[in-house]
């Protein structure tokens, strides 16, 4: 006789939080993934502030890939990576792995990709920031050469399965490059590639703000009229008035001699310039004036 299948509650929840446990390790959260798509509107801190699409050097192309091998992004075709470093978001797979490197404006697929990028016509022209496309399947960024002359160099990729955001090397005359044909691989540079560091794209244009008041300056000093030239005087047509006659009194001449004495005879010259009509003029503090007849002094009465 069967014995009959008694259920034991403790056991199949033991069993439960088990495959619960193992079911997080295996398929650990991502928290800056996300099954919604969204258009990279920002190239993060790696991009200077550079707009999606715009130019981008080969040193900031290796440090984005770089970034996600570092946060060992994992594979996704229907996941997109968001990060402040490299910005985003991007598809997880090989095309959004590249289309994050250059930091373009949506993530490409393997067609696409030749579309902003030039072919080059060798191998050997690859360098650092470059991608070997394989359109059908597969594309892997050229990380640059460990020894050009026997064809080492290594590449960073998002691949199936698994396998996260990665660094491989490889050689350039392999049968295969990561699991697909060399010769099925084209060499691609992207055309806005540059040797310097792409400005930041400018600030969405604002409202312009009310122009503050200027500050009141101290009034200035009025500036000096010159004074106007005065006007030459007209030259007067008046006779300029004779100068008025002085009142100073003249010096007194000198004094005459005295009346001779009575029976003296006067000389000739006297008598000739001394004539009785002759006044002399008054002087200050001295006698007045005493007219002499000729006749009188002639005869002594």
């Amino acid at each position: 006789m069967k014995r009959p299948f008694i259920r034991r509650p403790k056991a199949l929840a033991a069993l439960a939080g088990l495959a619960l446990a193992v079911g997080l390790t295996v398929i650990p959260a991502q928290a800056s993934s996300t099954p919604h798509y969204e258009k990279p509107s920002s190239t993060g801190t790696i991009g200077n502030g550079a707009a999606p699409g715009g130019p981008v050097t080969r040193e900031q192309i290796i440090a984005r890939a770089k970034d996600w091998v570092k946060e060992a992004v994992p594979y996704s075709q229907k996941r997109w990576w968001k990060d402040e470093v490299t910005g985003g978001s991007y598809r997880q797979d090989c095309s959004g792995f590249v289309s994050m490197a250059w930091q373009l404006r949506d993530s490409h697929t393997t067609w696409s990709l030749p579309s902003v990028a030039n072919r080059l016509t060798g191998f050997d022209q690859l360098e650092a920031g470059d991608a070997l496309d394989y359109p059908d399947q597969h594309v892997v960024l050229f990380g640059g050469w460990t020894d050009k002359a026997k064809g080492d160099f290594f590449y960073y990729s998002e691949s199936g399965g698994n396998l996260p955001a990665h660094k491989t090397s490889a050689n350039i005359h392999d049968s295969e490059i990561a699991g697909h044909p060399r010769t099925a691989y084209i060499p691609l540079r992207y055309k806005k590639l540059t040797t310097t560091a792409p400005a930041p794209s400018p600030a969405k244009p604002t409202a312009p703000a009310e122009p503050a008041p200027a500050a009141t300056a101290a009034p200035s000093a009025p500036a000096t009229t010159p004074a106007k030239p005065k006007a030459k005087p007209k030259p007067s047509t008046t006779a300029a008035p004779s100068p008025k006659a002085s009142t100073t009194a003249p010096a007194a001449p000198a004094p005459f001699a005295t009346k001779p004495p009575a029976g003296t005879v006067p000389s000739p010259a006297i008598t000739a310039a001394r004539p009785d009509t002759t006044v002399l003029p008054p002087s200050a503090g001295c006698a007045p004036t005493v007219r002499i007849s000729f006749w009188a002094w002639l005869f002594g009465f």
